[in-house]
This record gives structure tokens, C-alpha cells and sequence, in this order.
């Protein structure tokens, strides 16, 4: 029987970084802010709300803000249900330490972004257009992804279970 190839990965020892998988032809990125045993142990993990406000962010941002070589192979972003970290997906694979560099900048754009300039942030383009939280997004940034992008500890290779 074939396994999900999530469910191969040892999300004990998984850490902050970017992972590709590729699957039917398109690539797959685990952009991976937190490290799930932080998450699990000490709660440290996206607010659905947070969630809710980098996925814009991110979205726009990789998709409007970048060259349009990578920008037009953007097929999806979007964060994972146990809000460690993102989902990007494209149709041609990317070096996970440019993407890394990429996801960076996107940061920090939404850093020095106004409460107001939340991308598609309006009840014609949004169906939960009033669930954001710029302030907790930018927090979660500087005290979380930040630190974890920017160390030593950043990991481009799957913990695999050991069979």
C-alpha cells in the first residue's frame, strides 16, 4: 500500500527549514517555520489568525512581487493544517536556499507593512475578510520564523521514520 509521504517524515526530529517532495509533476516546498516538537511542547505555533495573514501576504508577495520567471510557476500557498509552516507549490523545482532568501524578503515586507495593506483583505476577495491579525503576524515573525530562518539549524533534508 503507498504511504502519504508526509506520514514518512520524523516530525520528531523535523526542524525549521525548506523540504521538497515532488509529486504527479508538481513540486512541493514544506516551508517549515517551526519545529513540531516546539509547537507540540511548548506551544509555539501559528494562530489560525496569523495564519490567515501571512497566507495573504505570502501569496501576493510570491506571486506579484517577485521576477515573473518564478512568479508565473507559483501554483499554490498556503498554510499547513497543524500551523507549523506553509505549503508552497510549483511547477518547476527551486533550490530550497533560494526560496529560503525569497520567504526572508516576504517577511520582512510584511514587517513594514500598515494595518490597512493586508493583500485581498476586503469582503469582495476574502470569505473571512475580517479574520487577520497584522500585529500577531509581525510578532510571530520577528520572535519565531525570523530566528529559525536566519540559524544554523535551518534544514533543507527530510528526517526520514526509520523502516
Amino acid at each position: 500500500m503507498q504511504r502519504v509521504n508526509s506520514f514518512i517524515v520524523d516530525h520528531t526530529r523535523l526542524q525549521p527549514g525548506i523540504y521538497e517532495s515532488q509529486i504527479n509533476g508538481a513540486y512541493t516546498y514544506d516551508v517549515r517555520f517551526v519545529a513540531p516538537r516546539e509547537a507540540v511542547h511548548n506551544g509555539v505555533f501559528m494562530d489560525p489568525k496569523v495564519a490567515h495573514t501571512l497566507e495573504h501576504f505570502l501569496a501576493d508577495y510570491l506571486r506579484t512581487k517577485t521576477d515573473e520567471e518564478f512568479s508565473r510557476k507559483v501554483l499554490y500557498v498556503g498554510p499547513m493544517g497543524c500551523l507549523t509552516g506553509f505549503y508552497l507549490l510549483t511547477t518547476e523545482p527551486f533550490d530550497p536556499h533560494f526560496l529560503r532568501k525569497l520567504v526572508v524578503e516576504a517577511l520582512e515586507h510584511i514587517l513594514e507593512a500598515e494595518k490597512d495593506g493586508i493583500p485581498g483583505a476586503s469582503e469582495l476577495t476574502c470569505g473571512n475578510y475580517r479574520y487577520f491579525d497584522l500585529e500577531k503576524a509581525k510578532e510571530f515573525i520577528r520572535e519565531v520564523v525570523i530566528p529559525n530562518f536566519t540559524s544554523g539549524s535551518f534544514s533543507v533534508v527530510y528526517p526520514l521514520i526509520e523502516a
